[in-house]
């Protein structure tokens, strides 16, 4: 089941959604943010050490990392002013997951 972290800042009306999930291997981590840059190839982004892709009223980052140099994970943040518009980017965002899980594994 997915289980979605979200909080709300009140000071700004900003809602914050977060998912950390575990894949089996970099390369996954690594195909996922190469998808995600097609997928929203006419959003701003900064690519540096996370992609991060700003679209209308909010901005979302991906970054991939390792835990005790055997663990891989990928973290979505979302934050924007619609709760239903960044609930929905982050099942986008976990469905572009499950294909590249899906494309790899097979």
């Amino acid at each position: 089941m997915l289980s979605i972290d979200s909080t709300t800042d009140t000071k700004s009306s900003y809602y914050k959604l977060e998912k950390t999930i575990q894949v089996n291997n970099i390369l996954v981590c690594d195909k996922f943010i190469n998808w995600v840059i097609g997928e929203f190839d006419l959003y701003l982004k900064n690519e540096s050490e996370e992609l991060k892709v700003y679209f209308p009223n909010g901005w979302f980052c991906v970054k991939s990392f390792i835990k005790e140099n055997r663990f891989f994970f990928i973290e979505i943040k979302i934050q924007g002013k619609s709760k239903v518009a960044s609930e929905i980017l982050m099942v986008r965002l976990i469905r572009i997951l499950d294909q590249v899980v899906d494309l790899f594994i097979k």
